[in-house]
Formats: C-alpha cells, sequence, structure tokens
C-alpha cells in the first residue's frame, strides 16, 4: 500500500472557558472545553474518506485544524510525509493551494459583500493563477461543472441572492478552483 496522503497523529484542540472577574479572583484552575480530543486517522491518494458524528462532536474543528485555520493544542497533522502542525503562515501558502475544505453551511463562510464570481475566482488572484478576463474564463467553467449554468446568469450576483442549495454550490466551485490533492 502506499503511503497516506495525509496522517491525523493524536490531534487535540482545548479551548479555554472564559471566566467572569470574579471567578477569575476566586480560582486560579482553568477549564478547557475539548472539541477535539486524541484523534488518529489516515486517508490515501483517490481514497473517500468520511467523518461522521453528531452536531458539536468537533467533525468542523478538525477540518479547520487539518487545513491549518486552528493551531492544534497537541498532536500531529502531516501531509504528504511533512509534518505541518506548527508551519507558518508563508510556509502554508503553497500547501492552500492543495488542501481545501467546504464548510458545512456556506452562507457563513461566503463573504456576502463580494459577488460569486469574486468569491470562486479569489483564490487564483491569491495564488497568482489568473486575474481579469481569463479568471472569469476560469471560473465560468468551475461554475458549469457544479451546475449552476448559465455560469453568466450567477458570476455577478451575491450569496443572499442564491438558494442554500446554490450557495453550497459556490463553496464547493470554490474548493475546486484550484484543483486541490486533499478536499
Amino acid at each position: 500500500m502506499s503511503n497516506p496522503i495525509l496522517q491525523v497523529i493524536h490531534v487535540k484542540k482545548y479551548f479555554p472557558v472564559e471566566k467572569s472577574f470574579f471567578e477569575k479572583l476566586l480560582t486560579k484552575q482553568l477549564h478547557f472545553v475539548k472539541a477535539v480530543d486524541d484523534v488518529t486517522f489516515e486517508v490515501y491518494e483517490s481514497e473517500v474518506f468520511g467523518l461522521v458524528g453528531e452536531s458539536g462532536c468537533g467533525k468542523s474543528t478538525l477540518g479547520r485544524l487539518i487545513v491549518r485555520l486552528l493551531e492544534p493544542t497537541d498532536g500531529k497533522i502531516i501531509y504528504k510525509g511533512i509534518d505541518i502542525t506548527h508551519m507558518k503562515e508563508k510556509e502554508l501558502r503553497p500547501l492552500r493551494k492543495e488542501i481545501q475544505i467546504i464548510f458545512q453551511d456556506p452562507y457563513t463562510s461566503l463573504n456576502p459583500k463580494m459577488k460569486i464570481g469574486d468569491i470562486v475566482g479569489h483564490p487564483l488572484e491569491i495564488h497568482g493563477i489568473a486575474k481579469g478576463e481569463e479568471k472569469k474564463k476560469f471560473v465560468f467553467e468551475i461554475l458549469e461543472k457544479v451546475g449552476l449554468t448559465p455560469p453568466e446568469e450567477f458570476y455577478n450576483r451575491y450569496p443572499h441572492e442564491l438558494s442554500s442549495g446554490q450557495r453550497q454550490r459556490v463553496a464547493i466551485a470554490r474548493a475546486l478552483m484550484l484543483k486541490p490533492r486533499l478536499i
């Protein structure tokens, strides 16, 4: 069997519980919410890996940890044999083209002040891949692939003008735009 593309090894994410002013004076003990507690798994190239669980069990937090939107409390995240657990933002930038996330609730992850064409095409500009008409061409292609047709009809619309299913397709299009190796 080949090497895994992703290894999540004993990953933990604990968030400190905020105390009131008086609680801080009376006790020194810190309390934490254990959002992710000792999770380990591997994902192989071309494998479909499903992470399921009840609401609030830490699936989204784990996704944010893997794409490094959050810093783990403990454990390791290894992508293609490279430990990315504590990589700096500058080092992570090239990896962000390869690792994408599709959030469960697209409405909260889509900037309400940006048009769909800009939301989907923004990764192309960030990574210096395309601008202007070339970016627009790529955006039209990916909008068609995710079923937002005709793409011209969606390009200049805002997220609030779409149904929840259409917003989810926009989130998928944005994640697929850079042709990631891991979603």
